[in-house]
């Protein structure tokens, strides 16, 4: 039998989280996660019949009806450029996740994973003090509920001054709560720093050299979270009776140019736009020239509980854990 995670993607609103989701899928088909070559992961969209009932071994299965048209919808619309999640309803999204080559055995024992994620609009679980908020209490209260059965949660923030905004505070308050739940599932947190290619928009064709760097991510994790008194909040779910894994790690949903290496932000073109050849529409031209970065990298800790490398503990952020040997975990500026 399958092993069955659920999964609840949280974060401010325009914070990233569903950009990062629609991308994921991507992500793994062109390796562009920092994951070693030889574990060979796959993300597929699946219906909700085949997680809630469904043996993922079992014969009956029907290969060609094994999408799931919402996730498709999903990449469709990021592939136009316009993916956020309503407030109201909560998405959710099912995918098996498989190993196809070396792996811990435990990792193999259990798998395939069938995972199943909970996306909300950011006005419900970490809202902004400084813009109205009309959420139903009784959609409070159905999310709060959701995040309480969840073996996992990945909270997904952008490369900001966190500091100046408006919902920091509130991020620290939910782990506070979650902290002094004691009817919790919660196993993994991941907190996923989106819009990572941003750093990079001068380096021109060097950017993706820089970004494929685990020592550069961990550098700009640790000078994001120096100062981030949010984070005694997660430090009490690691140190609580039942340990919770926190990772920490970087994503970019618009990633980097093919070929030309830099970052997928058209400088010509009003607002954030990725660079599209004239002429070509559609995912043709996403496929062709566009390479999302590590944005699988949190579903797949979330669900295997494997560290890639650029999923960074608390000991590595403190500096008080040697990074490990990111040349044996070949990273995937090797692919």
């Amino acid at each position: 039998m399958a092993k069955r995670v659920t999964i609840c993607l949280i974060g401010p609103k325009n914070g990233g989280k569903t950009s990062l989701l629609a991308s994921a899928v991507d992500c793994v088909m062109q390796s562009a996660h920092g994951y070693p070559s030889d574990l060979r992961p796959a993300i597929q969209s699946i219906t909700r019949a085949e997680f809630e009932g469904a043996d993922a071994g079992a014969p009956h299965i029907d290969i060609l009806d094994g999408h799931s048209e919402e996730y498709q919808e999903l990449r469709r619309e990021f592939a136009k450029g316009c993916a956020p999640t309503d407030a109201l309803p909560t998405h959710e999204y099912f995918f098996r996740v498989t190993l196809n080559g070396i792996a811990p055995a435990e990792a193999l024992e259990e798998a395939p994973y069938l995972v199943e994620v909970m996306d909300s609009g950011g006005d419900i679980a970490i809202p902004d003090d400084n813009a109205p908020n009309d959420i139903p209490q009784k959609s409070r209260e159905e999310f709060s509920a959701r995040l309480l059965k969840a073996e996992a949660i990945i909270l997904v923030m952008p490369l900001v001054r966190l500091e100046d905004s408006g919902w920091i505070v509130n991020v620290a308050r939910l782990f506070e709560r979650l902290a002094n739940a004691p009817e919790k599932n919660l196993k993994r947190v991941v907190v996923a720093f989106s819009q990572y290619e941003r750093l990079f928009a001068r380096f021109g064709p060097s950017a993706f050299t820089y970004a494929c760097d685990p020592a550069v991510a961990l550098y700009v994790l640790r000078n994001s979270l120096r100062t981030a008194q949010w984070m005694d909040s997660l430090r009490s779910l690691e140190a609580g009776a039942n340990k919770v894994a926190v990772r920490f790690t970087v994503a970019s949903s618009f990633g980097f140019v093919k070929i030309f290496q830099n970052p997928n932000v058209d400088p010509h073109q009003a607002g954030e736009r990725r660079f599209r050849r004239s002429g070509i529409e559609g995912p043709r031209a996403l496929n062709e020239f566009w390479r999302p970065f590590l944005t699988a990298d949190p579903l797949l800790f979330s669900a295997l509980e494997l560290d890639s490398a650029f999923t960074f503990s608390y000991a590595q952020i403190d500096g008080a854990q040697s990074e490990p040997n990111f040349e044996q975990l070949n990273a995937p500026a090797s692919s």
